[in-house]
Formats: C-alpha cells, sequence, structure tokens
C-alpha cells in the first residue's frame, strides 16, 4: 500500500479520504483561463492572499490553470505567476530554485517562463471564466511564453493535480505545516463563491 508523506508523517492511502477530485479522463485536459475580475476582487475582500488580477496594471490580465481540483460542486482554478528574482537561488546565474507543494516553476532547459501558485488556487463559478486561446493572441512575444508554459503544464500535469491535492487536504484539516499559514482559506473562499452565485 503507498503512503502519502503529510505533515511530517506518513498516512496510507487507503486511510485517507479525499473529496471527489476532477476525473483522469478530464486531468489530462488542463486549459487556461481568465477570471472575471469583479469576482477576483469579491473573493479578495474576505482573503488577501487572493491574488489581484493585474487589470490596468500589465498589458495581459492574469491567467489560471484548471480544473485542478472539482470538490463540493465547484471547480479550482490556479493562478499563474511571472519569475520573480525569488524564484532563483542565484539571480545573476539563472539557477532556478526546486518546486515546492505550493509554488511549481514553470521552466525549460532551464528558462524559467512563470510560476503556478497552488496556495493561492481559488474556486471559480463557469460563469465567471473566459477561456483563452493562444491562437487569437495578437502579442507574439507573449504567445510563445504561453506556448512555453503549456508544453510544460502537458508534461507535468499529474504532478500538478497531485500537489492541488495536497495542499486542499492539508489545509482543509488544518495540519501544521508551515507553507499552509501562507495558503487562502478554501472554506471561506467556497463558501463566499457559492453566495456568489446565489446572488447572481
Amino acid at each position: 500500500m503507498r503512503n502519502l508523506k503529510l505533515g511530517g508523517r506518513y498516512h496510507s492511502l487507503s486511510m485517507i479520504s479525499f473529496p471527489i477530485f476532477v476525473e483522469r479522463s478530464e486531468v489530462l485536459k488542463l486549459h487556461l483561463y481568465s477570471v472575471n475580475t469583479q469576482y477576483v476582487n469579491y473573493l479578495r475582500k474576505y482573503d488577501c492572499k487572493v491574488y489581484e488580477n493585474k487589470e490596468n496594471l500589465t498589458t495581459h490580465t492574469r491567467k489560471y490553470l484548471g480544473i485542478v481540483l472539482r470538490i463540493n460542486e465547484l471547480n479550482y482554478f490556479i493562478p499563474m505567476s511571472s519569475p520573480k528574482k525569488s524564484d532563483y537561488i542565484n539571480y545573476e546565474s539563472k539557477i532556478i530554485r526546486k518546486d515546492t507543494k505550493t509554488i511549481i516553476r514553470i521552466h525549460i532547459n532551464n528558462h524559467l517562463y512563470g510560476t503556478l501558485r497552488i496556495s493561492n488556487m481559488i474556486p471559480v463559478p463557469y460563469e465567471e471564466l473566459k477561456p483563452y486561446n493562444t491562437a487569437n493572441e495578437k502579442d507574439l512575444k507573449y504567445r510563445e511564453v504561453i506556448l512555453g508554459e503549456l508544453r510544460f503544464i502537458q508534461k507535468n500535469t499529474e504532478k500538478i493535480i497531485k500537489y492541488a491535492k495536497i495542499v486542499y487536504f492539508q489545509k482543509m484539516k488544518e495540519l501544521d505545516v508551515a507553507y499552509i499559514k501562507n495558503t487562502v482559506d478554501f472554506k471561506v473562499l467556497e463558501e463566499k463563491s457559492k453566495l456568489w452565485k446565489k446572488a447572481k
């Protein structure tokens, strides 16, 4: 029987009751989306760790990857972020840090395209999503960045899903793990997401 390490201890997978997640057939169909800024700002009222959409701040609004989890009739999406100096062990020599459970660094041949911020993933109703199609991207330089990210995502889909499950489980169980303190409050966001849908 395989074991899963959570909170510094190993747990038998047979003893862990995960909620219903995305089925394998769907896992292989991760896509990029934009999320309605009004909805994102609404969630930010209840949890400041929800990432801003960067609307009016940059040319391109934030992209989200999903569906990474399906739970409690809600779908989760991971926000993507541009590379930061903190993503490198040594910025001058471009030595990229290893992934953690909450941050997956999107890189190919030691070129860092961006990051997936699993600790900041959010539930999003279908109505607040807009699929992103690279074929419609007029900024060719940005399009190449996105295509590079998608190549990495395709090769690392199972890892992305696995880490999303672990982080979600740890946060919901309030396990004593350092990085969980910097993770969004999934319980609160799920409650507010459902209230948003009812108010629409």
